[in-house]
């Protein structure tokens, strides 16, 4: 059977309209992203980092660091593997870090009822690993989604008072409420961040 082709007069408008509905969808995201206005936040127990483009997050022993990425001689992807770190190189502690990296959240942003599960690690590691889902107030979805709109590819460190206890890395624009912090290797860390989020508020 022969079905004839779609009439080209027919076609254009619905590519038009296409064209038109997402560049009109850019604009309008955009103009939601410029109105949205939030002061700098201050430091507090649970924190979410941004790093600056000079630094990296690595995990060794299931422990975050924060160095120079010239620190970092190697490193490996497979799971188990340690990175080099060039010999005589510090790690930034958190107070170091807060000097010159922002805030992107702050328990505050943070809904209560944050949950944690764990699920075995994949080998060659062992014991498990820890997730945590989490849920945010609306000041902390306006807050994620106007950085992560602008910071793709950006990586955050999570601390809980003057200790790394995960990273992250921004894969997309998040306008979102609920999300899930994965992997935490060290299952106590992720019961920490899990406990500091659902702490009453000024303990």
């Amino acid at each position: 059977m022969f079905r004839a082709l779609p009439s080209l007069r027919f076609v254009i408008p619905v590519i038009l309209l296409i064209a038109l509905w997402y560049v009109g969808s850019h604009f309008f995201t955009q103009w939601q992203l410029q109105r949205i206005e939030e002061s700098p936040l201050q430091r507090s127990r649970v924190m979410f980092i941004a790093l600056p483009d000079n630094l990296t997050a690595i995990v060794a022993n299931k422990t975050v660091y924060v160095y120079r990425k010239e620190d970092v001689q190697a490193k490996s992807f497979a799971a188990g593997e340690e990175p080099a770190i060039r010999p005589g190189a510090r790690a930034i502690m958190v107070e170091q870090l807060l000097d010159r990296a922002p805030i992107v959240l702050t328990e505050a942003q943070f809904a209560p009822g944050a949950e944690l599960r764990t699920l075995p690690a994949p080998p060659p590691l062992t014991g498990d690993y820890g997730i945590v889902k989490v849920r945010l107030t609306e000041e902390g979805r306006r807050r994620l989604w106007k950085f992560s709109a602008k910071n793709v590819g950006r990586t955050l460190v999570i601390a809980v008072d003057d200790r790394y206890v995960a990273r992250v890395q921004i894969e997309s624009p998040l306008n979102v409420t609920e999300f899930e912090i994965q992997p935490i290797w060290h299952v106590e860390s992720a019961r920490l961040l899990q406990e500091s989020l659902n702490a009453p508020r000024g303990q």
